[in-house]
């Protein structure tokens, strides 16, 4: 393989059966995929299963991916689903002592936040309000993105957010989520 290919020629080689090619595709999409799945699952260790659990489901898919299309929106809505059903089947919130010290504040609606405090309250969401809440609210992606990410309807999109909305002022409000 030559140093010029990307995600496009590799994808084409690992429909081939080129094992190499999607070893290529794994490294070069992992650290934005596990930046994304940690956002939603701030449990090293439970990312790291929901990735590689999503990397065997891209693998699977290969076929639905286009030629000549790019891969990695398709891998990052097969990583953000499972996120979404590990969410639905975890009861209990994490820890959050995982999060690294230092990490940057997460803003929503223009005030920044320590990550540790905004998921922790993002945790007394139900999972799809939560995860919509992280997407659109902190991640900062567009309705239609999250929609197609989630599987839903940009409609259902904006009711969660709009709940989660309310929500996360009224823990403002009463204290329940503070600025650092």
């Amino acid at each position: 393989m030559g140093e010029a290919e990307g995600p496009q020629e590799w994808l084409l080689a690992a429909r081939e059966g080129d094992e190499e090619a999607f070893e290529r595709l794994l490294r070069h999409f992992y650290r934005p995929l596990f930046r994304l799945v940690f956002q939603i699952v701030p449990v090293a260790e439970d990312a790291e299963e929901i990735l590689q659990d999503a990397f065997f489901r891209f693998y699977r898919s290969l076929r639905r991916v286009r030629p000549g299309e790019d891969p990695y929106p398709f891998l990052k809505a097969i990583a953000v689903r499972r996120a979404y059903t590990h969410l639905r089947r975890r009861r209990a919130a994490p820890a959050f002592e995982e999060l690294p010290e230092g990490a940057a504040d997460l803003r929503v609606e223009g005030r920044a936040f320590e990550p540790a405090r905004l998921f922790r309250w993002a945790w007394t969401l139900p999972p799809r309000r939560r995860v919509v809440f992280l997407l659109r609210e902190v991640m900062g992606l567009p309705d239609g993105e999250v929609a197609s990410l989630l599987g839903v309807s940009e409609v259902t999109v904006r009711r969660h957010a709009s709940l989660a909305r309310e929500a996360f002022r009224r823990a403002l409000e009463e204290g329940g989520v503070t600025p650092p």
